[in-house]
């Protein structure tokens, strides 16, 4: 006999950026599972804004805090101090803050000790955590993409602090890919549809705009990574699963679960 694999045939359509696929793809694979990658959105650098951030990037002495909100600012972020020949050591003075595991693991690579990640991995919870480690005066540097929520820097100006808000990449949405989406949907190949950001629920539901498609759905598991991406599935009428803690891995083990429980329905 061969090895048990819980999501053996299962079709699970990944919707997130092509830069980010593999590690999701594999993790599938895994256990059995067929993934279908249709990245609707592309991430660059954000280059209209790039004497922006050499000027920052060249005042880093001044920031008492540098936040992260996500694993791709830490990677872009990366590249300009690379680009400019910054040396990492320039960060060494600033308390690091990180909204959740994988973004603390990317600022490794910066040689970074993260000492603020909250309990829950929401922007929220991480200017809660912040307060309490900065004094109010405390100069704080937010690294993001375009389409993050503001809600993170408006908090941490509420509490007093003085706030450089550094957009360092952009997400636009990726039209090519529309085709492909289609034909899975129209003709029911997915079984699990899984969104890791807000931006992705968007632009899948601008390509499935036809009402006719929208039935389709209704034979569809969402998975969505956490509460935030969940409410903007709402919004459009749907419901996700989501997992406990907000990474892909915890995504695929609620996939398998559900998988099972139809498999004990039947």
């Amino acid at each position: 006999m061969g090895k048990y694999l819980p999501l053996q045939g299962k079709r699970v359509l990944i919707t997130r950026a092509k830069a980010q696929v593999e590690e999701f793809i594999e993790k599938i694979e895994e256990v059995g599972g067929v993934a279908l990658s249709t990245p609707l959105l592309e991430i660059k650098p954000k280059k209209s804004n790039e004497a922006e951030i050499k000027q920052v990037l060249l005042s880093l002495k001044d920031f008492d805090c540098i936040v992260f909100t996500s694993a791709n600012g830490v990677t872009f972020f990366r590249k300009y101090l690379d680009d400019w020949n910054v040396p990492y050591t320039q960060l060494q003075h600033m308390v690091a803050a990180s909204v959740g595991r994988k973004t603390s693991k990317q600022m490794e690579k910066l040689n970074l000790s993260v000492s603020v990640i909250p309990e829950e991995f929401v922007a929220e919870k991480l200017a809660e955590s912040i307060k309490e480690q900065l004094s109010q005066d405390s100069k704080v540097l937010v690294i993001r993409g375009n389409l993050s929520r503001p809600i993170l820097v408006q908090e941490l100006i509420e509490r007093g602090f003085s706030v450089k808000d550094l957009i360092v990449y952009e997400t636009v949405h990726n039209e090519a890919e529309a085709t492909k989406l289609k034909s899975y949907i129209e003709n029911n190949e997915v079984d699990f549809i899984t969104f890791t950001s807000s931006s992705t629920v968007d632009s899948f539901m601008k390509i499935l705009h036809q009402r006719e498609l929208f039935d389709n759905l209704n034979k569809v598991t969402f998975i969505c990574i956490g509460p935030i991406t969940n409410k903007t599935l709402m919004e459009y009428g749907f419901t996700g699963v989501m997992p406990d803690s907000y990474t892909i891995e915890d995504m695929v083990k609620v996939m398998i679960e559900q998988a099972k429980n139809k498999e004990d329905i039947q």
